[in-house]
């Protein structure tokens, strides 16, 4: 698609990529708002969204307050109806947060406090004997139950918020890579190149800035001081490996361990597929530059096998292959759990401009909530 490049007002929105986040975004302004979105990939969903564990999460771990906390906990709730109303493959499958550590108890009681503090459905205390007869292969001493926490098809998810927005005459401009932005006259006008060097433009009232990966470079160029406001992101790679499914009878529900101290991630945890497969993953590589590189070394796998047999018997180095890999948008920041960036921008000169800034997990499960939030925010101006 050639983008108009009238002055006029083309668009009431332009959503800058079709990630999950954007996707549902323009499934809810499409109601209201004419609306573009525009994508640099050949489709949606070809980065963050796709490479992922696919968890719909409950809002355990995250600061009471937070969007996170708040979305997530919403979230859980209004994406189990979205898939049974849409038809979306998904499991309310549960999950094991397990302490392998007298050390680790402490924290799986702070946890279960937050969980609390969080309005989070459900989440229990259950011991060692419990685990074992439910997952007689899980090592551990304690653990928390979380019985609505799930996993989702993110694909099939994607594609149904997709035939929503298109449903209500959204446009999609896919292989357009947005490199220019100017504010003027109370409109947007956004610069888009194509793979063969063109550039085009298209105007709109409102921007969403959900590009992911490069959502402080999108922000930076419409002319805001990231750095100052602290949107400066920091890619961060995780890498996944896939058990032999000779060894699928190891676990039926998702098994997390206790987070590493001081850490940003929620540690090496096991994943129940739909089809019953298993997989292990996400580690955590904070990446020195920005290179879209989904290799998976397979000389990681010891750390995987060393870290997984922590809290899992029967298990042996070599059932484990390499999978995927995928990079997560973290803000640079000292918090362990930073919360997300939305935010519209007029108290910094950019009226209708909102950012979705280190829209990282729970990102996939809080989806919706993002999209319901960011309609709200326009409707307010």
């Amino acid at each position: 698609m050639a983008l108009d490049t009238d002055f006029k007002m083309d668009f009431d929105v332009i959503v800058i990529g079709s990630g999950v986040v954007g996707l549902a975004c323009a499934a809810f302004l499409s109601e209201t708002f004419s609306t573009l979105v525009i994508e640099r990939n050949k489709s949606f969903g070809q980065e963050t969204s796709s490479r992922n564990s696919e968890v719909i999460h409950s809002g355990i771990y995250y600061p009471p307050g937070t969007l996170k906390a708040k979305l997530c906990v919403e979230g859980n709730r209004s994406l189990y109806q979205w898939c049974q109303s849409h038809n979306i493959p998904h499991k309310k499958i549960g999950k094991y947060i397990v302490a392998t550590d007298e050390n680790e108890i402490p924290y799986l009681e702070n946890l279960y406090k937050n969980a609390k503090s969080n309005n989070v459905d459900e989440i229990y205390f259950v011991s060692a004997d419990e685990i074992r007869r439910d997952e007689p292969n899980v090592k551990a001493l304690a653990g928390l139950w979380s019985p609505r926490t799930g996993i989702v098809d993110s694909h099939k998810l994607m594609e149904s918020l997709y035939i929503e927005a298109t449903s209500k005459n959204c446009m999609f401009a896919f292989r357009h890579n947005v490199v220019g932005i100017e504010f003027s006259g109370g409109l947007y006008k956004i610069f888009a190149q194509t793979e063969s060097g063109e550039v085009f433009s298209t105007t709109s009232k409102f921007i969403i800035n959900s590009a992911g990966l490069e959502s402080d470079t999108i922000a930076q160029l419409v002319g805001l001081n990231i750095e100052e406001l602290g949107y400066t992101l920091q890619w961060a790679k995780g890498h996944y490996f896939r058990i032999k499914p000779s060894k699928s009878h190891l676990a039926k529900h998702l098994i997390y361990p206790v987070p590493p101290k001081d850490s940003s991630f929620l540690g090496v945890h096991l994943t129940v597929e739909l089809d019953g497969n298993l997989k292990l993953g996400p580690d955590l590589e904070y990446l020195s530059e920005r290179k879209q590189d989904y290799s998976v070394p397979e000389q990681k796998a010891k750390a995987f096998y060393k870290s997984a047999s922590k809290y899992l018997s029967g298990l042996e180095l070599e059932d484990l292959l390499p999978d995927q890999a995928g990079i997560r948008p973290k803000l640079r920041t000292f918090s362990n759990y930073p919360d997300f960036i939305i935010k519209e921008e007029t108290q910094n000169g950019f009226p209708g401009f909102i950012n979705l800034i280190g829209i990282e997990s729970p990102g996939l499960t809080c989806c919706l909530e993002i999209g319901k939030l960011v309609k709200n925010l326009l409707l307010e101006k």
